[in-house]
């Protein structure tokens, strides 16, 4: 089972973090929220290190969650539990009522595309191995759409001690399990998801707006906000606009 974290108050929210985060990523959001968050750690992250890390037990241990919870309720994921709220969706749409998405993604359609991602998160994995776990933090979040340079110095602590919590071997086995080179593609089954749907990115994060239009314009209910001045993680570089748009959606489709 899941190792679990609550936050807020009100009817039940299940919210699934982003690889190297746990769960506790989605506290300060609580706040903005009129939402109970449930926000459990994913397998190979803070206290579910050691639960299995591959595609299908990652699915169905948020299922397993969702089905002992009251349910059909609303799911939110950023990343690459943005990723894994979807396939959940997919496995079993009777368990949810609508659906958030943030930086997320529906596979990587080309086959070379995506043999390449998998080299690429199999080599990320053994240098995570090879590093520890504070040396990998250092190059996650000062490259790339992971870098935190632009956030305030009490921000990027926050964010470095809940990173911390997570273990390299745990980190290693969630990319290689269900990274993207591992996520099944699930592009041509989006017009299945009949809930309503809200997909979110950055407006500086070039490619998932790309791809926040292209899932939005795949699900028959589903609408998307692009949230100004944000990069990969909006829910982080503005929590006050990013809140607005989750709860303004929730609230007319619940």
């Amino acid at each position: 089972m899941l190792h679990v974290r609550r936050f807020g108050a009100g009817e039940q929210l299940l919210a699934l973090h982003g690889f190297s985060l746990t769960g506790s990523q989605f506290e300060d959001l609580a706040s903005s929220l009129d939402w109970s968050l449930i926000a459990p750690d994913l397998p190979g992250h803070g206290g579910s290190a050691s639960q299995d890390a591959d595609v299908d037990s990652v699915v169905g241990s948020i299922v397993d969650l969702a089905e002992v919870l009251e349910h059909p309720l609303p799911s939110m994921g950023y990343s690459q539990g943005g990723r894994m709220a979807l396939l959940a969706a997919l496995a079993r749409p009777d368990l949810f009522n609508a659906l958030v998405l943030v930086s997320a993604n529906a596979g990587i359609e080309i086959e070379q595309d995506r043999r390449n991602r998998l080299t690429q998160d199999d080599a990320r994995a053994a240098r995570i191995e090879l590093l520890g776990l504070d040396r990998f933090l250092d190059e996650w979040t000062t490259t790339g759409i992971t870098a935190t340079s632009h956030r305030s110095d009490q921000d990027r602590q926050r964010d470095r001690a809940l990173r911390a919590e997570n273990t390299s071997a745990g980190l290693a086995a969630a990319l290689r399990g269900y990274g993207q080179g591992s996520q099944p593609v699930v592009w041509s089954r989006l017009g299945e998801i009949s809930m309503p749907v809200l997909v979110l990115a950055g407006e500086k994060d070039a490619v998932y707006t790309g791809i926040a239009e292209r899932l939005a314009d795949a699900m028959p209910a589903a609408e998307m906000v692009i949230v100004p001045g944000t990069g990969h993680n909006p829910l982080q570089d503005d929590p006050v606009v990013t809140a607005e748009a989750i709860e303004s959606f929730l609230d007319r489709v619940i």
